[in-house]
């Protein structure tokens, strides 16, 4: 086990100001977990929180972030609790940062909701129709514990384009809060190249995929035109946005890119 491996697990963390238990880092350490992990670990540090010298502010940093989580992640739940009764809707997941307890206090809520095949826009249709009704949808000027569902995807298309650690980490830190025939453990067997980034995550054994292509003539049409007219809506204000039949994703700051060269950065200090 390399220090360097460690310290490096801890550099993309910190760019959260994040700091670890031992536990999150032998979670996400970039390297396989083995028999001399602790005795590296006590060269860092003695927790029950690992950070950098100079960056212990983030430790209560992340104590106040974890409170102001917590009714963000009540809300996600009680909103999960009446979208589940839209019938193509399979999994609602917490992304980003209020997945792992770190948003802060005017962040909104983040949602990955998966759909059955072919039910993506119609789904996303109700979905919006509902927060608008609600006034729990996000807007450019109302931020604060809004509801934002920014990812959502087919359940046939359930792997993600991008695989660098980024997009690892976004997987397995997604915070599941509704699933429907083991959707989720379905997405994450999809997406099992997360383990080249990091090995010492747990990706569930292969779950038959069963897709109801749900052929129903007047569904079929109001899917196509739910997707018509959204793109249409959306044609002025799209910048990097994806929209395909199977797949939506809205970022307004993408921060991949950000992150990742940050990362490229960090990682090649040697301590």
């Amino acid at each position: 086990m390399s220090k360097q491996a460690i310290l490096q697990t801890l550099h993309y963390a910190d760019i959260f100001d994040y700091p670890l238990t031992a536990g999150e880092i032998k979670k996400f350490l970039i390297e396989p977990v083995d028999a001399t992990f602790e005795k590296t670990l006590s060269q860092i540090g003695s927790g029950p929180y690992y950070c950098f010298p100079g960056r212990e502010e983030i430790i209560n940093l992340r104590q106040q972030r974890k409170k102001w989580s917590q009714p963000k992640l009540e809300k996600a739940r009680k909103i999960a609790g009446v979208l589940k009764f839209i019938p193509w809707i399979k999994l609602i997941g917490v992304t980003g940062a209020l997945a792992m307890e770190n948003s802060d206090e005017g962040d909104d809520i983040d949602l990955m909701i998966v759909t059955a095949s072919k039910r993506l826009w119609l789904t996303r249709g109700l979905v919006v129709v509902f927060l608008l009704l609600t006034g729990q949808y996000r807007r450019a000027n109302k931020i604060k514990n809004r509801i934002c569902p920014n990812l959502m995807l087919s359940e046939n298309a359930l792997e993600f384009p991008d695989h660098d650690l980024f997009t690892a980490h976004e997987i397995v830190q997604m915070k599941p809060i509704f699933n429907r025939n083991n959707t989720y453990q379905k997405f994450l067997q999809a997406n099992s190249w997360i383990r080249k980034f990091l090995p010492n995550v747990s990706v569930p054994a292969a779950v038959p995929q069963q897709f109801n292509h749900l052929t129903i003539q007047p569904l079929a049409f109001l899917e196509k035109l739910a997707y018509k007219l959204q793109l249409k809506y959306m044609e002025k204000k799209k910048t990097v946005e994806i929209t395909t039949p199977s797949l939506i994703r809205f970022h307004p700051h993408d921060i991949r890119q950000k992150v990742l060269r940050e990362y490229q950065k960090r990682k090649s200090l040697v301590y």
